[in-house]
């Protein structure tokens, strides 16, 4: 079967989610209107409005439920327009979230730890996926030739269920009669494990269905397996995606694209076209998306943008004229980023258990994410190209590596601490920060932990300090060489002579022919939250002791970002500009311009002279280079948005 996405570099997304008050749908959807836009835009695949949340379809269905607005069939249109185009059409539906199936069928509501029905999801032992959702994608699949589906309002609109079938179910297959009601009741993660296996199954479910009735129509569940769902792949969907946070999109993007990159899935990522500062909606600047979709380009995903027609179905002009620049500016990038793989450097460990022990259940991300993200952001700021891989893709893969780090996680399954020692053994650099990781590899650390904790501990940089909040491992040297105290004070010299030095603060180890280097504080955490640029470089000078000859080193503001991609005999060093002209508030989310860095030096350890080294693209930024005793060195200048540095080896 032809997977059509893996081709599919850039579209255009547009919903309405259909409403019980809507006069109009579909009034100003005419073929010459819709051909004369996309024709701007010239884009590989739509998504076009089906049902939304509110569970109402767009189009004049028979199995479900149609908004009593629709004067004219739009998606008909579409599909007759996308066709004479040559561009695949999609449909945007609302999966397990649907108010109006909950109100005609109480029955198919999540039912909550208050005995409450949910308005809005669905329960997954119900009957809501096999009765109206199936039937319903199955229709319209045949009405429309539809050639995919991105099934919104799923993972994320999903939640525990204690309705009677959920609960009957869970101790049929579990034998545990006593349904966990909170975090501190005993078998809560395997209630959370049974919802998630749930929610699985759902997906299968209607993706075998519309296999089974068009092979090559492409099923999305929005946000499977992304960062809010770590689990290892067992549904194996057609593409991954998700659509990133309508403000400071880049910031979800760079985690999001790195983790979706991991999963042996082709995947894509949406841009809102618009956004809402101080509650007012406007479509955003070509800078703005252009340096989001940068984001995603540079970690060998595809793109598509949100816009949303008006409730006519009238596409509104000058938003397909911004994304129609948006698109020319990823046309000229397409062959250096689509199909292209990740050239293993740094990995970060995001462990599944760890984040569901944090989480709101089922699906949000609360703050389970947060120490990942926060070493991700440090290594991309100290100018490493970084990997995010789960607990099961690290131990499978942690040999590929020069560096792994392992940021405050806990709950680390045996087999990766096993692999993760073996890894060191033989010649690896670790990275370990916190309290459990510690324990779990002490013998490797070089230290013993102690009993008790340290808390709100100053660690020095150079002859100034930065206050760490939170609670530090008290540990003893065993072999580690100490790169740093715990300080009691925020005063170097007289903390260290008074003797209110604490327990290392972090400590190096040389262990069989590796290095491992012990972080005993939640620093990453704390970075997340803050992002103090004292805190940036206290870490930077422990990553600094474990310099493995084969990591690519770049010299850049710490606003650059470094992406090393590799296509046949070509090497891609994307660089990514995340600066701003304009200084970005929790007020001002807007980007109206990118300044350009004046230079970006890059050092690639390449065992013969390349056969050619060049720019990607050609927007006045030059590029210098020399290659001696084993190394590439390279000079940018004049960096805008996105280039890259491409070496034919």
């Amino acid at each position: 079967m032809e997977n059509w996405h893996s081709k599919g570099f850039f579209g255009i997304h547009y919903d309405l989610h259909p409403k019980a008050t809507d006069t109009e749908l579909g009034r100003e959807a005419t073929f010459d209107h819709i051909y004369k836009e996309l024709k701007k835009v010239k884009p590989d695949f739509v998504n076009y409005d089906c049902k939304g949340h509110p569970g109402y379809a767009g189009y004049p269905t028979k199995v479900g439920t149609p908004s009593p607005g629709i004067v004219n069939d739009a998606l008909k249109v579409w599909r007759e327009v996308t066709k004479k185009l040559g561009i695949r059409l999609a449909i945007h539906y609302s999966g397990v979230w649907d108010e109006i199936a909950i109100e005609k069928h109480p029955e198919w509501a999540r039912i909550g730890t208050d005995g409450k029905r949910d308005k809005a999801s669905t329960c997954r032992n119900h009957g809501y996926t096999e009765d109206l959702m199936i039937p319903q994608l199955l229709e319209v699949v045949k009405e429309y030739d539809l050639d995919g589906m991105w099934v919104d309002g799923e993972n994320w609109g999903s939640g525990l269920c204690y309705c009677d079938k959920c609960t009957e179910r869970f101790m049929k297959e579990t034998g545990i009669a006593d349904i966990p009601q909170k975090a501190s009741d005993p078998n809560w993660q395997k209630w959370l494990a049974s919802n998630r296996q749930w929610f699985e199954e759902h997906v299968k479910k209607y993706m075998d269905a519309v296999h089974r009735l068009k092979p090559d129509c492409l099923v999305c569940s929005n946000w499977m397996y992304s960062v809010r769902e770590p689990d290892e792949v067992k549904v194996q969907m057609d593409y991954l995606s998700g659509d990133f946070d309508p403000s400071f999109g880049c910031e979800r993007a760079m985690a999001e694209s790195r983790f979706l990159d991991s999963r042996g899935i082709t995947w894509n990522l949406m841009a809102w076209g618009f956004f809402f500062p101080g509650g007012t909606r406007t479509f955003k600047s070509d800078v703005h998306l252009c340096q989001e979709a940068s984001e995603v380009m540079a970690n060998g995903g595809n793109l598509f943008i949100y816009d949303q027609p008006k409730r006519s179905g009238r596409i509104i002009g000058w938003h397909q004229d911004i994304i129609a620049k948006v698109a020319r500016f990823c046309r000229r990038r397409q062959k250096f980023c689509q199909d292209t793989k990740s050239v293993p450097q740094a990995a970060i460990l995001h462990n599944s258990a760890h984040l569901y022990s944090k989480m709101d259940p089922l699906f949000s991300l609360s703050n389970g994410h947060c120490e990942m993200e926060g070493a991700l952001h440090v290594l991309l700021e100290k100018g490493l190209h970084v990997d995010i891989l789960n607990e099961f893709d690290l131990a499978r893969r942690i040999f590929e590596y020069p560096l792994v780090v392992i940021p405050e996680q806990t709950l680390l399954p045996k087999k990766l601490i096993t692999a993760v020692k073996e890894y060191v053994k033989n010649g690896g650099c670790l990275l370990a920060s916190g309290a459990e990781p510690a324990k779990a590899f002490a013998d490797i650390l070089g230290i013993k932990p102690e009993e008790g904790e340290l808390n709100n501990c100053f660690v020095p940089v150079r002859n100034e300090t930065v206050l760490i909040n939170g609670p530090w491992q008290k540990v003893m040297l065993s072999g580690a060489k100490e790169l740093s105290p715990a300080l009691k004070g925020n005063e170097v010299s007289r903390d260290v002579e008074d003797g209110k030095a604490g327990s290392p603060a972090a400590t190096i180890n040389k262990y069989g022919k590796g290095l491992a280097a012990g972080i005993y504080g939640p620093a990453f955490l704390v970075y997340y939250n803050s992002r103090l640029p004292r805190i940036r470089e206290f870490i930077g000078s422990v990553l600094k002791k474990l310099d493995n000859p084969k990591l690519i080193k770049m010299d850049a503001p710490a606003r650059v970002e470094l992406s090393v991609r590799k296509k046949d005999n070509k090497i891609m060093l994307n660089l990514v500009n995340r600066g701003t002209t304009h200084p970005l508030s929790t007020r001002n989310h807007a980007v109206e311009g990118v300044p350009a860095i004046d230079s970006v030096k890059l050092r690639v350890p390449l065992k013969e002279k390349p056969k050619k080294v060049s720019l990607g693209v050609d927007e006045g930024t030059t590029l210098r280079t020399k290659y001696a005793k084993g190394w590439l060195s390279c000079e940018i200048r004049n960096l805008y948005i996105h280039n890259m540095v491409v070496i034919e080896e």
